[in-house]
């Protein structure tokens, strides 16, 4: 056993359940005892969900399990009260070999306007929170997966998924990336949650099961996985997210990469950011 006594996490093998293929979990209880936690039963928690409605535009700490009221905290006040709804943000898009420029106006709950600025080219994808829309030719598979990337794969959409009671359960706290091996491990600890929910943005709308991996130590999301079928394959997906910053009294990363199957599949790289309050200007289509 690890001298460490902490939960052991291969977020490549992790169960996450039906919609999500055999992942493993290894986990090693902190106690005083010489054996593994494996062998005592995890404590599961479900949250009940509760009717989608405008009233659930904000989250309410105190409606939050007493753990995630602290990462609800790290994250800043945003989320709690109007007036920083709309994240504005520019940087970098590397992708399908490609790297281009972008601006992204993301607006809670799940909005999103995307322009991307390719030589004299510009393409702008937009989604409402139900429909996903382009301008000019149909959406293709690269810009679903950002969409995916930049609405679902954030703790925007996790803490308004709460708010709306997506279905939930806490699987653990402080796991640990290696096999336990480390003598000396001195990575990062998880707090790992387990969410099933709808995705709408892709046509038809898919049911989907991910991980969502909060820092044990700062409480900030860093990682999120899943599994995608796609033409019959399935494949792996994980979100790494990092950078974060302090800016206007919130945590916003800098950098979020996408791999498929342990390879980079898109790489977002953050220069500029601005918030501001929830506009009715219609940028994100009808």
């Amino acid at each position: 056993m690890s001298k460490n006594h902490r939960r052991l996490f291969w977020p490549g093998l992790l169960i996450v359940g039906i919609a999500v293929g055999a992942i493993a979990l290894a986990s090693a209880r902190k106690d005083r005892e010489s054996r593994l936690s494996t062998e005592r039963p995890m404590v599961v928690h479900f949250q009940d969900p509760v009717a989608n409605s405008e009233s659930n535009a904000y989250v309410h700490s105190g409606a939050l399990w007493p753990q995630l009221r602290w990462n609800l905290k790290a994250l800043g006040d945003r989320l709690e009260k109007p007036g920083k709804e709309r994240l504005v943000v520019t940087g970098t898009l590397d992708q399908d070999a490609q790297s281009r420029t972008y601006t992204a106006i993301m607006e809670f709950p799940d909005r999103l306007n995307l322009t991307i600025q390719n030589g004299l080219e510009t393409r702008t994808v937009t989604f409402d929170g139900n429909r996903a829309n382009a301008l000019g030719a149909p959406l293709s598979a690269a810009e679903r997966d950002l969409i995916e990337t930049l609405v679902y794969d954030t703790p925007e959409h996790f803490f308004g998924g709460q708010a709306r009671g997506t279905a939930t359960r806490f699987l653990g706290d402080h796991f640990r990336l290696d096999d336990g091996a480390q003598a000396n491990y001195t990575g990062p600890f998880y707090d790992v949650y387990q969410t099933t929910e709808q995705i709408r943005h892709t046509v038809p709308p898919r049911q989907q099961t991910k991980l969502y991996c909060f820092n044990s130590d700062t409480h900030l999301l860093e990682r999120i996985s899943y599994e995608l079928e796609r033409n019959g394959f399935r494949t792996a997906v994980e979100i790494r997210i990092s950078g974060w910053q302090k800016m206007q009294g919130q945590q916003v990363p800098t950098r979020i990469v996408r791999l498929e199957n342990n390879r980079p599949a898109l790489t977002l790289t953050i220069t500029s950011v601005a918030l501001n309050t929830k506009v009715d200007d219609g940028a994100f289509g009808k």
